[in-house]
């Protein structure tokens, strides 16, 4: 909330992806999930949020598959329930931006990084990240 992380998740995919695009897109529908259902949350909570909400992503070909039916044809043996971010972009439910790399903040959670990394994607993520040396 504010300027902090709120939630965070790391887990086995449970089908094996036959393409970093496909398996990064699976992660996406699952990060875009997890959006919608905060938004709905702090909709019954009484604190609506206007217009749409932003998923960051660093890699442009999964944003170009959520974004462009045309490109489902790479990934026609996805299951059905995989096409639910296309769906959420279409309705401007989600958008996806990109975010390069090196600015993923989430890569403090899941790789090893230079403190200066460290203390910049904790500030990133609200967490302070001034500590000592």
């Amino acid at each position: 909330m504010g300027t902090g992380v709120v939630s965070w998740s790391s887990k086995l995919q449970n089908i094996v992806a036959l393409s970093t695009t496909e398996a990064e897109y699976m992660a996406a529908v699952q990060a875009g999930k997890e959006i919608k259902w905060m938004h709905n949350l702090m909709h019954e909570l009484g604190i609506p949020l206007p217009g749409t909400s932003t998923l960051f992503l660093d890699n442009q070909s999964v944003i170009s598959v959520a974004k462009n039916a045309e490109q489902h044809g790479r990934m026609k043996q996805l299951d059905l329930c995989y096409y639910w971010l296309r769906d959420a972009v279409q309705e401007q439910a989600v958008t996806p931006i990109f975010v390069p790399t090196t600015q993923q903040a989430a890569d403090l959670l899941t790789k090893l990084l230079t403190t200066p990394k460290v203390r910049e994607f904790c500030q990133m993520m609200g967490l302070g990240g001034s500590g000592g040396s």
